[in-house]
């Protein structure tokens, strides 16, 4: 990741960011002082403000004043003064302070497990003496219930902690298709009978008939395309790396899937080709937006929707009695049903690691206010909100909450409004996974938006995984490879042509522009590539870390 870094920056723009983290380590006074410098001296009378860097979700607001981070600050001790570039440009925003080297004092880094520790030693304060004196009590619980969390977290070389990870606290499968079944079943069809690629061809079809136009389309390029549809045939894993290696779980050794799994490769390829060819797949599935997907589904445009377990709303947003939302469950592949992997119990990716300037004169506030995110009642907090101004318990609701202060289920008018001034949860910045330190599993299943009596409804997501187990689909986590830095380098010396020639490849036979007829010297192709050394490195490492 930091050899893609913009060194060679403008003075304009180097001015930019040195206005933008003017102030940084700012403080107010106060009548009780709590605040300490980088070298453990405490600064007397002062109440800390500390500069934050952190991307934020497209479309909320974003800023000091938002009431999380107030209630947050007042909670810990500290005040939060907030930076939040759009989360797209967030990584050039990332380059420009890290030329910079104006740090701010905690700030969300890139979105991966690998860069936090290639600047950790030099930047980045290592929170191991803080646990071992007791100042991260929350944060280590955590690290021992879900063992692979503080694994994964740790750098190669000195083994030290320089991050914070996002922990969670559930079994979760991404990967599980949904289909209308009631436009299914003016067909004469139900989602139960789709056992095999033929019934689902024929299932597809059939909704062409209802929709007459495209069924469904992706979202996020070819690498989140290929994982959400490809976990169906056995030849990818959930959140992995996109390289093509994956686990084989019989001989529990990495492979390569497309030369390791050709066959079963080819037919989930001929799938694609022919649901593109028989216009079931949007010509713009690989460049889809977000926004324009899930109105599709909103609108019934799209009835099939091959993406991730937790998504049944985006097919019945408003809920509607008429509209049926089934899961097709995995296909059997010339008579077997394969596997998908667990989520593990911990998303860098997608919080992206907190880190603390180990330059900062506040340390010991933030290690204090980060491992509050880790306590029960930060969860709760970061999740919900302040109780009597956000939300209320009652242990009759499936979630054991009712958000009945805002936007929700419990504060909608019969028609379909909310009494005016109200805000949603997100308005005061509660409910989003960009801060807390673990997500529960009442969050992650939608428990929040049932009523009490609503039991059966709000088990549909816990119902589908209890299935897949039953299914024998579901298999454990991936294990956690950590690479060092030399290893990294290497391993993105032979992936980055590698997945180059996978997407440009698939890409061009699933739109028709390539024969199924070179899908041999396709994959006679990756020889070339070095896929025999990549194996051996996933497998060696791999050994050496059990």
């Amino acid at each position: 990741m930091g050899k893609n870094m913009n060194w060679r920056l403008t003075a304009a723009t180097l001015s930019i960011c040195m206005t933008v983290l003017a102030g940084c380590q700012s403080t107010e006074k106060a009548a009780t002082p709590t605040a300490s410098t980088g070298n453990g001296k405490s600064v007397a009378g002062e109440i800390p403000t500390v500069e934050v860097l952190t991307p934020w979700d497209p479309g909320l607001p974003i800023g000091s004043d938002l009431p999380v981070f107030v209630e947050w600050g007042k909670r810990t001790g500290v005040k939060f003064n907030v930076n939040s570039p759009p989360r797209d440009a967030f990584k050039e925003k990332m380059n420009i302070v890290l030329s910079s080297g104006q740090l701010p004092d905690m700030m969300k880094f890139f979105q991966d497990d690998r860069t936090f520790k290639d600047y950790g030693p030099q930047l980045f304060v290592a929170l191991d003496d803080y646990m071992k004196a007791g100042k991260l009590p929350n944060l280590e619980k955590w690290l021992k219930k879900y063992p692979e969390a503080d694994k994964v977290m740790r750098h190669p070389e000195d083994g030290k902690l320089y991050a914070f990870p996002l922990v969670q606290d559930f079994d979760f499968a991404t990967t599980l298709w949904l289909v209308r079944n009631d436009l299914l079943k003016k067909e004469g069809l139900d989602a139960s009978q789709i056992q095999t690629v033929d019934d689902f061809k024929k299932a597809m079809l059939a909704l062409k008939k209802q929709t007459g136009d495209y069924i469904t389309s992706s979202r996020l390029g070819f690498d989140y395309f290929a994982e959400r549809t490809q976990m169906y045939f056995g030849i990818n894993v959930n959140n992995g790396p996109g390289n093509g290696m994956m686990m084989d779980p019989e001989t529990k050794k990495f492979v390569f899937a497309p030369v390791d799994f050709k066959d079963r490769y080819k037919q989930w390829t001929e799938l694609m080709s022919w649901m593109y060819s028989e216009k079931l797949l949007h010509p713009n599935f690989l460049t889809m937006k977000d926004q324009e997907l899930f109105a599709g589904y909103e609108s019934g445009q799209f009835p099939l929707m091959m993406e991730q377990l937790a998504m049944s709303n985006n097919l019945n947003p408003k809920k509607d009695p008429a509209r049926d939302i089934q899961p097709i469950y995995p296909l059997k592949i010339d008579g077997k049903t394969y596997t998908q992997n667990l989520d593990p119990h911990y998303n860098i990716a997608y919080r992206s690691p907190m880190v603390i300037n180990k330059k900062s004169k506040y340390i010991d506030q933030i290690i204090k206010a980060m491992d509050y995110t880790y306590s029960d009642e930060g969860i709760e907090f970061f999740m919900l909100g302040v109780e009597n101004e956000t939300f209320t318990r009652d242990k009759t609701t499936p979630s054991g909450y009712k958000l009945d202060k805002t936007q929700s289920v419990w504060t909608v008018g019969a028609d379909g409004k909310y009494p005016e001034g109200m805000k949603k949860q997100t308005d005061y910045g509660y409910g989003s996974w960009w801060l807390t330190g673990v997500i529960p599993s009442y969050n992650r299943f939608g428990l929040l938006g049932f009523k009490a009596g609503e039991d059966q409804q709000a088990a549909i997501i816990p119902d589908r995984m209890k299935k897949l187990k039953e299914m024998n689909a579901l298999r454990d986590p991936e294990p956690s490879i950590n690479w060092s830095k030399d290893e990294s380098s290497k391993l993105a010396e032979i992936t980055t042509p590698l997945k180059t020639y996978m997407s440009e490849n698939l890409t061009k036979f699933i739109l028709g522009q390539k024969p199924m007829t070179e899908w041999d010297a396709f994959v006679d192709g990756f020889k070339k590539l070095k896929t025999d050394e990549l194996v051996k490195m996933y497998n060696e490492k791999y050994a050496k870390s059990k």
